[in-house]
Order: C-alpha cells, then sequence, then structure tokens
C-alpha cells in the first residue's frame, strides 16, 4: 500500500534552472564555517532514555540502534540520494544527528528564497517535516520536539555549532512539547501567519491554517502549537493502492468520470489505511502503560480523532478508544 508521497524536491529543481542557482558555490568552495538566519528543528525519540535504561539483552540494544537509524534516515541525515544532497545544498540545509536526537536547519538567506520566497520554502520544509514524522509514527516511532527561527552558526570542519534557534529549539522540546508533537515557536509561528508571501493565494489555498493545530499546555496552561502532522499529509496520500488499481485506471478511457472514480477510490482506501495504522500504533504504543506516559497516548488518541473526523467522518471504526 502506498499510503506516503515521496518526498519531493520540485522547487529545487526549478531553482537549479536559474542562473542565479547555478552560479551558487559548492560545499567544497565555499568556507566550512557560515552563519545564516535559520528554521532550526530540534527533535528526539520519546522514551528513548528509559529505553536505554531497561536494556537487558543486546536484542533490545540492537533494536534501539535500529530504531535510532531509521529516525536519522527518514529526516535525511547523511543521505546518500543525488537529489536529496541537491535539494540540501540549494536549501543550505544542515541535518545533523546526536544520539537519538536530529537537528535540521534551514537557512532563509539563499538564492531560493530569494526566487521562492522565505514563506513557500518554509512552508515546504514544514511539509517535508510533516512527512518524516509520519513515517516515524506509522513505524512505531514517536517523537516531540521544538522549532524556532533565528541565527545559526555552523563550522562542519571544526564541529562547532553555536545558535540561539536551535538552543529556543531544544527548550520548547523540553518545557513545552510535553506531548509527542513537535510544537513550534510563537516566533516562528506569528512569521508564518504574518508574512506577505501568504496574499498570494486565495483564501481556500491558503497552506497556513493547515500547518499547525494546538493545545493548552496542562501545567502552564499556555496555548502550544505544533505541526499539524496528519492535516498535512492525509490529503498528499497517493491514489495508487495497489496494481489492480492502476491497471483499471490505465484501461479506463483517457479524460473519463471513471479514471477519476478510480483515483479517488485509491485514495480513499489510502486515507483509509493510513488513519488505521496510525490508530494501531498508538494503541501498541500505549498498551501497559501508566499515569503521564499514558495522558501522552491520551492526548496522541484526541489528535488522531479530531483529524479523522475531518477526513472520515463516518469512519467511528477508525477512533482510538483509550
Amino acid at each position: 500500500m502506498n499510503e506516503l508521497p515521496k518526498k519531493r524536491s520540485e522547487a529545487a529543481h526549478t531553482a537549479t534552472e536559474t542562473k542565479e542557482v547555478q552560479k551558487t558555490k559548492t560545499h567544497a568552495e565555499e568556507s566550512s564555517a557560515k552563519t545564516t538566519l535559520a528554521m532550526v528543528g530540534f527533535l528526539d525519540l520519546l522514551g528513548f532514555s528509559h529505553r536505554v535504561e531497561t536494556v537487558k539483552t543486546e536484542e533490545n540494544l540492537l533494536a534501539i540502534a535500529a530504531d535510532v537509524e531509521k529516525i536519522r534516515e527518514l529526516f535525511e541525515y547523511r543521505s546518500t540520494r543525488k537529489w536529496t544532497n541537491e535539494a540540501h545544498r540549494i536549501l543550505d540545509k544542515t541535518v545533523l544527528a546526536f544520539s537519538d536526537c536530529v537537528v535540521i536547519a534551514v537557512s532563509i538567506e539563499t538564492e531560493m528564497v530569494k526566487i521562492e520566497g522565505a514563506f513557500d520554502v518554509l512552508g515546504s520544509e514544514i511539509w517535508d517535516i510533516a512527512i518524516s514524522q509520519s513515517r516515524c509514527t506509522l513505524g512505531g516511532h514517536f517523537l516531540r520536539g521544538g522549532i524556532d527561527v533565528g541565527s545559526w552558526y555552523y563550522d562542519r570542519s571544526k564541529d562547532v555549532l553555536v545558535s540561539p534557534a536551535m538552543v529556543n529549539a531544544y527548550k520548547l522540546e523540553r518545557d513545552r512539547a510535553s506531548y509527542p508533537v513537535i510544537a513550534v515557536s510563537d516566533q516562528l509561528y506569528y512569521l508564518l501567519r504574518d508574512h506577505p508571501g501568504r496574499k498570494f493565494y486565495s483564501k481556500d489555498a491558503d497552506p497556513f491554517p493547515d500547518q499547525f493545530a494546538s493545545f493548552k499546555h496542562p501545567k502552564s496552561g499556555k496555548r502550544i502549537r505544533f505541526i499539524n502532522y496528519l492535516r498535512l499529509v492525509a490529503p498528499s496520500l497517493d491514489w495508487q493502492y495497489d496494481k489492480a488499481t492502476r491497471d483499471a485506471y490505465m484501461k479506463a478511457p483517457l479524460h473519463s468520470d471513471e479514471r477519476d472514480r478510480i483515483m479517488q477510490d485509491g485514495y480513499m482506501r489510502n486515507l483509509s489505511g493510513f488513519f488505521e495504522r496510525h490508530k494501531s500504533m498508538i494503541l501498541s504504543a500505549s498498551r501497559g502503560t501508566r499515569g503521564a506516559v499514558r495522558e501522552k497516548y491520551k492526548f496522541l488518541a484526541l489528535y488522531h480523532n479530531t483529524e479523522l473526523m475531518r477526513f472520515l467522518s463516518n469512519r467511528n471504526d477508525l477512533r482510538v478508544r483509550l
């Protein structure tokens, strides 16, 4: 089942065709040290410390290591794919990993931003993070984290990193992301909400309203905004449910209602499978939990059910009941 779309770098491909980006220096030509204004994310694996502390066998240890490696792969750490690395170069994107933590930084002072605009570049990166988070969750790996915008200095040759934005993202992850979500700072939220780039979208096409959801912090009562990965990913699911679906589509007349019906039916089947898998992961992870840990999964269940009502309001069988 093809539930999640492949990550694309169409904007990066477009930029490579422009003279401005063709003149951009390669990493080898650039100084290894760089200071820029960037959107910075700090993400880690929920319950990692507890899992490590309770390791009893080599098999347990290797399973944890495999989970960490998978998360790094999904967030494109040391990717071997040509187009991924090219997109990182054009976006001036850095992905670092420390134990179970992943740090992502995307500059907003690049030729790409000059061409596409900061609103679209940051929005595209938020969408990419949502895709990666969804893939992690559907694999049973629950993440929490924070994202902020601010200064970023990184010297690759010396492994020196100084970034107020990363410190703030870390604080968001520790202090405000009490549930397995990726929280966004007020600064980033208002930057996108009030960005002039939104004016180029009609009200129906404006991507901003779907980018974030929110909740009240259980202790402070403060409203916390986080990446609404279910809302962002669900509309992007593929329609090609299986080989039979593709074959039926190819046999149907061109530009026909039958083809439209086949595509819609395939999409709905993938959508159902997406929420079914998400439900299964929450139930599996929450089994046997108590207290504060169980509250985290109750939160996810509520989030799941809220978004399920938006996309599949008649599918009560896909609701999570904890």
